[in-house]
């Protein structure tokens, strides 16, 4: 079994409900400008009267249910979503509203189904940004300049955390650690090991 260790992390939305992901890379949060939520999720079904636009969104989930995960997952590189009019989620440490689409590049199967955006420093988000004209925030800095233009910068090892409140300056593993203690003290989410039963290729 590969296992990963990241952070559940607990966020509020404008409708009462809280959303929790699990991320293995908490140093982001600052980073994080959307969250995404599997078409599969069970929030949605609650959520359909305060939905403005439940009718593209139960469209969007009808065609999500005819693609196989394979689609679903890396191979996938253009982007589909759909944003949730009327709902928003709070990020914990900007205080920040974040919109929230429903995308079927969220499995069900992986983590709690509802994952945060961080276009600057994942692949698969920036893309998702780019389509739906997302902010992209630079929260670690490498010894080369990335180009957020024109890619996410991924490369952890050399990273420093910068854009990011009491993180700034910190490498990466160190600012995780303080991350961890930060959501715990504040009662916004603790750190997590997921043991993962599935391809390494649908993990975040």
């Amino acid at each position: 079994t590969v296992h990963s260790t990241g952070a559940e992390i607990t966020f509020d939305t404008n409708v009462g409900d809280q959303v929790t992901v699990y991320t293995t890379r908490a140093d982001t949060l600052f980073g994080t400008t959307y969250m995404v939520i599997s078409p599969e999720h069970p929030l949605l079904k609650k959520w359909q009267p305060l939905i403005k636009n439940w009718d593209a969104v139960a469209a969007y989930q009808d065609e999500a249910a005819h693609k196989s995960d394979f689609e679903r997952g890396e191979l996938n590189k253009d982007k589909t979503g759909v944003r949730l009019e009327g709902i928003e989620v709070m990020n914990p440490v900007t205080h920040k509203p974040l919109p929230m689409f429903v995308s079927d590049y969220v499995l069900m199967g992986y983590g709690t189904g509802i994952v945060m955006g961080v276009p600057g420093h994942d692949q698969r988000d920036w893309e998702f940004a780019k389509k739906f004209g997302l902010p992209i925030i630079e929260v670690v800095k490498g010894n080369t300049p990335a180009n957020l233009d024109e890619a996410a910068f991924t490369d952890v090892a050399t990273g420093t955390l910068v854009n990011s409140g009491f993180l700034n300056g910190l490498s990466v593993e160190d600012a995780k650690n303080k991350m961890y203690a930060w959501l715990e003290e504040n009662g916004k989410g603790h750190k997590q090991v997921n043991f993962k039963l599935r391809d390494w290729v649908f993990s975040r």
